[in-house]
C-alpha cells in the first residue's frame, strides 16, 4: 500500500500549498475549500494536482449561477500572476504553484442535489459521500493506480474510461479493490450497479454505456455514461 499512498512529506506539501492559495482567495459571500481527491484523501502518490472549490452563498447567488465565473475571475487575476480560464458547464480556472497545477472551481454551496444549478455544484456532495467511507481510501487508491496502469483512468472523450469518482463509487459499492476486480470479471453488457429501479428510469442517452452505475448522490445520473465498450 506504500506504493500508492502519498508520503507524509507529500501530504504536508499539498496541505501547505492549499492553505496558502485558499488564504489568498477573497470573494465576498464565498469561501474557498479543498475539493476533489485531496478533500476525499483518495489522491495518488506523486500527483501534483489540487482542486479548490469556491463556494458561493446559496441564498445570495442561486439566481446568479451563470455569473459565478465572471465574479471570481477578476478576483483571481488581481491575486495570482497567471490565471488560465478553462471552459466547461461553468468556466473554471487554473494556476500553477511550485510544481502543482491548481484548479479553482466556482460552485454554489448546496446541501442537497435538488439545489444544484450546475453539474459542478454536486461535486461537493460527492466529497461528503466518499468521506463517509474513509476506511476504503487506500482500496480506492489501488483501483485508481490499476486504472492508470491499464490506461482507462479518465472519462474524457479521448479516453472514455472510468473517472476518479466512478472508481470511488465502485470500490465503496463492492467493499474493496479485490471484490471489484472479481465482480468486473463477471460483468456483461449493460451491467447495472446500484438500484435497478433507478436504472430503468434513466433516459435513453444515459443508458448507451456498457455499465449503468447509479450515482449514490444523484439517482437520476449514470456516472459511467462516458464509458466505451472498449
Amino acid at each position: 500500500m506504500i506504493e500508492v499512498k502519498p508520503s507524509k512529506k507529500e501530504v504536508a506539501e499539498l496541505n501547505s500549498i492549499t492553505k496558502e492559495v485558499i488564504s489568498k482567495i477573497k470573494v465576498k459571500d464565498a469561501k474557498a475549500v479543498l475539493g476533489g481527491s485531496g478533500a476525499k484523501n483518495t489522491w495518488l502518490k506523486g500527483k501534483k494536482e489540487i482542486d479548490i472549490y469556491v463556494k458561493f452563498n446559496y441564498k445570495k447567488f442561486k439566481d446568479k449561477s451563470d455569473k459565478l465565473s465572471e465574479i471570481l475571475y477578476p478576483k483571481l487575476k488581481k491575486t495570482f500572476k497567471l490565471v488560465k480560464r478553462l471552459h466547461g458547464s461553468r468556466d473554471y480556472f487554473q494556476i500553477q504553484k511550485n510544481s502543482f497545477t491548481i484548479e479553482i472551481i466556482p460552485v454554489l454551496e448546496i446541501k442537497k442535489v435538488e439545489e444544484a444549478k450546475n453539474i459542478t455544484d454536486i461535486s461537493q456532495l460527492h466529497v461528503d459521500y466518499v468521506n463517509k467511507h474513509s476506511k476504503l481510501a487506500n482500496e480506492i487508491r489501488l483501483a485508481k493506480t490499476f486504472a492508470k496502469a491499464q490506461e482507462f483512468y479518465g472519462a474524457e472523450s479521448y479516453i472514455r474510461g472510468l473517472s476518479g469518482y466512478v472508481l470511488e463509487v465502485l470500490v465503496i459499492h463492492f467493499g474493496s479493490f479485490k471484490n471489484l476486480a472479481k465482480a468486473v470479471s463477471k460483468w456483461k453488457d449493460k451491467t447495472i450497479v446500484g438500484s435497478k429501479e433507478d436504472a430503468e428510469k434513466l433516459n435513453y442517452s444515459k443508458k448507451v454505456s456498457p455499465l449503468l452505475l447509479i450515482d449514490p448522490v444523484q439517482s437520476t445520473r449514470n456516472v459511467a455514461a462516458a464509458l466505451s465498450d472498449e
